[in-house]
């Protein structure tokens, strides 16, 4: 019996992380398709076609789908997370004329204290993402995709 309880929270625990991580990159998919220029603009300035900016919808809308549906849920984080690395290295790590981000920490508007790592949000996705690649989907979603749900 414990056994089966610890299976289900397990899963339960596989199910907050993958909707948690795939519904929020949706988002950012989206935006993505929508219109917003800061990807795209930054790939015409590193002479990288700005068509480029669809493979990043591919995987965070895709992924982020993949994820949340538990269809291929692995095979969504996996991508995720690699796409968050070539994102970090690119856009924050100061190649490619951008700034190094990698260790800044933002400072409050006010100035009166420090807020937060400069890179948390693309680091949830990071790691979010890879912890779906390692852990799989549980046994609650779609279940299609093998060795990589």
């Amino acid at each position: 019996m414990a056994t089966a309880v610890a299976q289900s929270n397990d899963d339960l625990g596989k199910l907050v992380v993958r909707v948690t991580v795939g519904s929020l990159i949706i988002f950012h998919g989206l935006a993505l398709a929508t219109g917003d220029m800061g990807i795209p603009n930054n790939l015409v300035r590193w002479g990288l076609p700005a068509s480029l900016s669809w493979l990043g919808f591919i995987v965070e809308f895709g992924g982020g789908v993949a994820m949340v549906l538990g269809a291929y849920a692995r095979l969504g984080g996996f991508l995720l997370g690699l796409f968050m690395i070539i994102a970090i290295i690119m856009a924050h790590a100061g190649l490619m004329g951008s700034q190094n981000h990698l260790f800044m920490i933002a400072n409050n508007p006010a100035g009166n204290h420090w807020d937060h790592y400069f890179l948390e949000t693309q680091m949830f996705y990071l790691l979010g993402g890879f912890s779906v690649a390692l852990l799989g989907a549980g046994k609650y979603g779609l279940n299609i995709g093998g060795k990589w749900n």
